[in-house]
Order: structure tokens, then sequence, then C-alpha cells
């Protein structure tokens, strides 16, 4: 029976240890080919191409080429000569000339719409993937609960096993064998309720993305204590919400400085030729246009500057709400692991408690009861254990999304 208690012990030390967070790679290829299956994914990588012809036609200018013509004849009735008609044509070509400031302008707001694209496209995968994370992380849960009853179960049917056993010799009395093998019943229905809770959430994981083959099992979360700290003191400068608030701001900034220069409209220049009186007359014109602005350029121009003040105060609530989000993450894995640590400890005192309290329930010096009572204390440390581990792996898990630390774990 010792020998059952120490191999017992050792399995459930091997489960809980907290690893060196080496085969985090796993879980982040599968999340990768999850979530770029999901429909949000597909449709923000398909914008990305409307926002390269919208970069195109921005850079490309308001303006193109205008081509006028025009034809007919020409009839002079004068009673001191014969009547005389003649064919005649004119033709032009005009186009509005964008002002250099402008067009330096329309540049950098090709380049934003294309930046803004891609922003919005991480903004997308960063949402998957913290929805990912939050699946992943239901079912790691339930299967390290799951692993743990098993093997309590597993245990308790053992040692009553060995206790009828020794009923049987005469040894013992059938009301302990009868006590072990119900708390063994009551065990063996916990281990089935994890099961089924871990079966039920992998089972939601695959509904959200049917197209990925998941393993049977939920990989572990390992990493190093390195790439901790790295991921604890990640920049917030590029994570998508902050990129994407940034970008919209430039681009409100870059549409009101446009708007003020364009109190000064941009010129036609147009080249115009003339053929009259059958070719008696030919003309060759250059002409420049400008037009006048008024009131409503103008209002135009404070609308874009109020949504540039308007832009910029939403990126500073971003940066505040981004920054509150990840601290809160931060503060959670770092009590996370707190805890861990002291369910730990407290499943090693509750082990070392079992020990004494087996030894005497086997001298017969205490009551069957308390033994029980004591067994029962370490089953709920080692749940507490558990529990606590999936915790640090959700938590860590949602801070590596939250800061787009996933790429460290690549390799």
């Amino acid at each position: 029976m010792k020998r059952l208690f120490l191999a017992a012990t050792a399995i459930c030390a091997s489960l809980f240890a907290l690893p060196a967070f080496g085969q985090s790679a796993p879980i982040v290829d599968i999340m990768e080919q999850s979530v770029r299956t999901s429909p949000a994914y597909l449709a923000a990588d398909a914008d990305l191409g409307r926002a390269a012809a919208a970069a195109d036609r921005i850079a490309a200018g308001p303006y193109e080429f205008e081509v006028n013509a025009s034809g007919g004849q020409r009839k002079i009735d004068n009673p001191l000569a014969s009547d005389e008609s003649y064919t005649e044509w004119s033709a032009g070509v005009a186009r509005t000339v964008r002002l250099p400031k402008k067009r330096e302008a329309d540049y950098g707001l090709a380049r934003i719409e294309n930046e803004l694209a891609r922003a919005s496209l991480d903004q997308v995968l960063q949402a998957e993937r913290r929805h990912f994370a939050m699946l992943w992380s239901a079912w790691r849960q339930a299967e390290l609960m799951q692993e743990t009853s098993s093997v309590q179960a597993d245990e308790a049917r053992r040692i009553a096993e060995l206790e009828q056993v020794a009923v049987d010799k005469g040894a013992q009395r059938q009301i302990r064998a009868d006590q072990l093998a119900a708390e063994a019943g009551l065990l063996f229905l916990q281990a089935e309720q994890d099961r089924n809770a871990a079966e039920a959430a992998r089972a939601a994981l695959v509904a959200r993305y049917p197209d990925t083959p998941f393993p049977e099992r939920a990989f572990a979360l390992d990493w190093s204590d390195e790439n901790l700290q790295q991921v604890l003191a990640a920049p917030l400068d590029q994570t998508p919400a902050y990129r994407k608030s940034r970008l919209e701001a430039e681009q409100a900034q870059l549409r009101a400085r446009r708007t003020r220069m364009d109190a000064l409209p941009d010129p036609t220049l147009g080249l115009d030729f003339g053929n009259e009186f059958g070719g008696s007359e030919t003309s060759l014109m250059a002409r420049i246009t400008i037009p006048i602005g008024g009131s409503a350029r103008r209002a135009y121009s404070r609308e874009m500057s109020a949504n540039a003040t308007v832009a910029e105060l939403n990126r500073v609530g971003v940066e505040r709400e981004t920054y509150q989000a990840v601290e809160a993450a931060r503060v959670s894995l770092r009590a996370s692991l707190s805890m861990y640590e002291t369910a730990l400890a407290t499943a090693a005192a509750s082990e070392k408690y079992l020990g004494t309290m087996r030894k005497g329930y086997e001298l017969s010096e205490i009551t069957i009861t308390e033994f029980l009572n004591s067994r029962r204390s370490t089953i709920a440390a080692e749940r507490a254990v558990a529990e606590q581990r999936a915790k640090v792996e959700s938590d860590l898990l949602t801070l590596m999304v939250m800061t787009g630390s996933l790429a460290e774990t690549d390799g």
C-alpha cells in the first residue's frame, strides 16, 4: 500500500511540475493555423486588396485629362456675294494640376491607407487569437482536472482493492473496505465529469475552427523564465489597437492639412486648337483656369480639423485602454504564478501529512474517517494545483496575444 501511495505521489508531482516553457511553439503554430481559417480574418485579408486599390487612387490624384472637340458648318449670308459656307472645328485638351504640397499629402494618405488595412488585419487576428486562447485554455484546464481526478480515482480504487483483500483474509473489517470503495466511487464519478468537461471544451474549439486538425490532447504552454520576463515587459506601441489608433490620427491630420491647402484651388491648364473658315484661319491657344474658393471650402476645412482633433483624442483613449488592459493581464499573470507556487507548497504539505496519517491508519492508530478526511484535503490541494497551473497557462497565453509576443515563440 505504501508503494502505491508513493507511486501516486510521483505521478502527481510530474503532472504539476512547472516546466521551463520550452514547448510553446506547437500552441502558436496551431493557433495561427486556426485563426487564419476564420471568416473574420479572411474578410480582413481580402480588404487588403481594396486598400491597395484605394491607395493607388489617392496617389494618382482626383484629376484626369479632359478632351473636348466640336465641329460645324458656318454659313455667311452676304447679299453682295454668293452664299458661302465653311466647315469649322475646334479641339482642346486640359488637365487640372495638383499642387506639389497637396501631392505630398496625397502620397502620405495613400501610404496610411495600406498601413491601416494591415493594422485592421492585425487587430482582427489579435481578437481571433484571444478567442482561440480562451477556448484552448478552457480545454487545457479541463484536461488538467481530468488528469488529476483520474490519478486520484485510480489510486483510490487500488487502495480499496487492497483493503478488500485484507478483509477477505480476515485481517480487516468489511466496513472499512466498504468506506474506501464508496470513496473510490465518488472519485471515479468526479473523473467522469472532468472527462466529459474536457470533451465538451475540445468540441467547442473544433466547432469554432472546423478546418483545423486538432490533437487529441491539449499541449502544455512551456516557457523559460527569461522569455516569461520578456512577455511581462513587452512594449505596447506595436499592439494592433495602438498602431491603428495612431494611424487613424495621422490620417485625420493629413486630411485636415490637405483640406486647408485646398483653400488655394488647383489650376487647370489647357491647350485649344481651332480651324475656322474652312482652314483660312487656324488658332492655337493655351489657357489656365483657377477656381475661386468660397464658404464651402472653408467649412469643409473646419470639419476636417475637428475630425483630426477627435481622432487624436480617440488615439489617447485607445492607448490608455490598451495600457490598462495589458497591465491588468500582467497583474493577473503575476498573481497566478504566486498562487501556483502556493498551491504546490500546500499540496506538498498535504501529501506529507497524508503519509503520516496513512502510517497511523495502517497501524490502526487513527480511524478510517480521519484517514479519509486527510486524503480529501490532499485531493483538494492537488485539484487546486491543477486549477492554478491552468490559470498560469491561460494568463500567459492571453498576455502573449495582447502584447504581440507570439513571434518570440517561433522556432
